[in-house]
């Protein structure tokens, strides 16, 4: 809820968004929960099962770890 998807990005079965920007390409795995206005850049990867509050997550990256903190992920 609230959030914005841009063109091309995948959002796999049962993730659950709220208040998130998805860029380009970028791929979320399933049961992710994403929260507190995460922004993902073009072409990210997050796999399976992870929990991201307010990440800002830079271009080109793949996520494998959770984020229980707002951070930016370089």
């Amino acid at each position: 809820k609230r959030c914005t998807l841009l063109k091309g990005c995948h959002i796999k079965s049962h993730a659950w968004l709220e208040s998130c920007i998805i860029g380009w390409k970028s791929v979320v795995g399933k049961w992710v929960r994403m929260e507190n206005t995460t922004v993902l850049g073009e072409d990210v990867i997050v796999k399976d099962e992870l929990f991201v509050n307010g990440g800002k997550v830079l271009p080109h990256k793949a996520i494998s770890e959770s984020v229980s903190e707002p951070q930016i992920i370089m």
